[in-house]
């Protein structure tokens, strides 16, 4: 049981070495993606307001 625990931490510090090797480049993309995925989010939901509008079925 304690072979696998030991694995799974030393799989952690290798990730997270690797991960903080990269910098702030994860962290980057992260937050590119997520802005990315906001504006086309708001671009769809704009598209369905006016539709609603529209069909005059807003709230």
């Amino acid at each position: 049981m304690q072979h696998i625990f030991f694995a799974i931490g030393h799989f952690f510090k290798w990730a997270f070495s690797f991960l903080s090797s990269m910098g702030w480049l994860p962290v980057i993309l992260i937050a590119g993606i997520l802005s990315v995925g906001f504006l086309y989010w708001m671009m769809l939901q704009a598209r369905y307001n006016a539709k609603a509008r529209e069909d005059g079925t807003i709230a």
